[in-house]
């Protein structure tokens, strides 16, 4: 119910003094009460004052309660209208409300306490529809907005002729720019396939390639939420994995890569570690390949590695915890070094493949299913091991939604 406020104004109509009276003196307390002995009285006082609920009786000489009423629709949409009537006119008062034209109809003689019920139940209706409007105003003004500024963008950045209605589209590009373009990738990464299924126009997920001091750093990283958000992310880890590997002096260790990485994000989130605080982050899995000594340095932040040698696959967990705040006690994470062999394959992947929802029973596709997948093909040509991921993929989903981005990065690994 409505609080009982003055602020609050009710036209009341009624061509007897006495009931006019009455009203009056019971209502005042209430609310700003405007009384009017005809329907002409009525209008003059609407056009001075805004008024939220109209009670009129019926019976009028000069217009009828309903005549009133249809009268003001078109003039004052959003005040509630109400009628006062005997029995005798019900029928009218029925068919009116049938057509919209009135809320609420009251029989006479009314009681206070009813009829104060009745007033505040149009009240929080009249406040709910004033809400709705603002909001639909606000929402029409941030799509202008919107329009304008993706309009901006366009002017500024795009020189070729293409139709770019949306900022999300620019924001696709700024996360394509930052992870290498295939040309680059090439010369750093011969051997290698990517598949980047964002599940929206932009991803979470992300790759990342570098080459220091004669090692490969390579890293897949899942973060928190999909689409702009976690493209807004994305962008945030690619920038500080550059600047701490270009920064780095001597052996770079995965673990203390990941180790700075959750430093940088936690402070420039303002993590603190309290409850209520949202716990964004990532997932990565982060690896260092030492061709000239054949070692490879693994750490991940919740992904493992797989490395696929002959028909054996070799799962390198990573720790149970993410980049970013975790708890109140600090952990670093950890470094696990092996050896590996030539033509050793390698997988750094997010989850959104093995959790995709699909198949007959409508299930996950699973760990375990994707993989007796990579065995069955990591012995052939990388491009058509990606093509056949992506397929398996379409195959398994069949035209279900896709429920999250899906990131995999298989390199061959060679010792030159």
């Amino acid at each position: 119910m409505v609080d009982s406020d003055p602020i609050y104004s009710i036209l009341y109509i009624d061509d007897e003094e006495n009931n006019l009276t009455s009203f009056k003196s019971t209502f005042r307390r209430d609310y700003h009460i405007h009384v009017a002995s005809s329907g002409e009285q009525g209008l003059e006082i609407m056009e001075k004052h805004n008024i939220q609920v109209v009670i009129t009786d019926q019976r009028m000489p000069d217009m009828s309660g309903i005549e009133f009423l249809d009268q003001i629709l078109s003039l004052y949409p959003d005040c509630m209208r109400m009628i006062m009537t005997g029995f005798s006119d019900m029928d009218a008062i029925i068919q009116a409300i049938n057509k919209g034209n009135i809320y609420r109809y009251i029989s006479k003689p009314w009681n206070r306490e009813d009829l104060k019920i009745t007033i505040d139940s149009a009240l929080e209706v009249y406040n709910l529809k004033s809400q709705n409007k603002h909001l639909i105003d606000g929402l029409k003004e941030a799509n202008q907005n919107l329009e304008r500024k993706v309009m901006e963008r366009t002017r500024q950045f795009e020189q070729q002729r293409l139709n770019i209605t949306d900022s999300i589209h620019y924001a696709r590009r700024i996360q394509r720019a930052l992870m290498l373009p295939s040309e680059e990738l090439e010369k750093i990464l011969p051997s290698h396939f990517i598949l980047n299924k964002p599940k929206d126009i932009v991803s979470g997920d992300y790759y990342w390639v570098a080459h220091k001091d004669g090692c490969l750093i390579i890293a897949v990283a899942d973060c928190t939420g999909h689409g702009v958000p976690g493209a807004f992310m994305s962008i945030m880890g690619i920038n500080f994995l550059n600047e701490i590997v270009n920064k780095s002096g001597g052996t770079i260790k995965a673990n203390e890569v990941l180790n700075e990485l959750r430093d940088k994000l936690i402070k420039s989130l303002g993590q603190t570690g309290h409850r209520d605080e949202a716990k964004d982050g990532m997932e990565m899995a982060l690896c260092v390949v030492d061709a000239d000594n054949h070692r490879l340095h693994y750490s991940g932040a919740f992904r493992p590695m797989y490395l696929l040698r002959k028909d054996e696959l070799i799962v390198i967990a990573g720790d149970r915890m993410p980049i970013g705040i975790y708890n109140e006690k600090e952990v670093l994470f950890t470094n696990k070094e092996i050896s590996f062999k030539e033509d050793d394959m390698i997988y750094l992947f997010t989850d959104g493949y093995v959790d995709q929802i699909g198949g007959l029973e409508r299930k996950k596709f699973k760990s375990v299913r994707f993989k007796e997948l990579l065995k069955e093909i990591h012995d052939k040509p990388l491009k058509e091991q990606g093509s056949i991921l992506k397929e398996e993929h379409e195959i398994w989903r069949s035209g279900s939604e896709q429920i999250d981005d899906i990131m995999i990065l298989g390199v061959r690994l060679s010792f030159t």
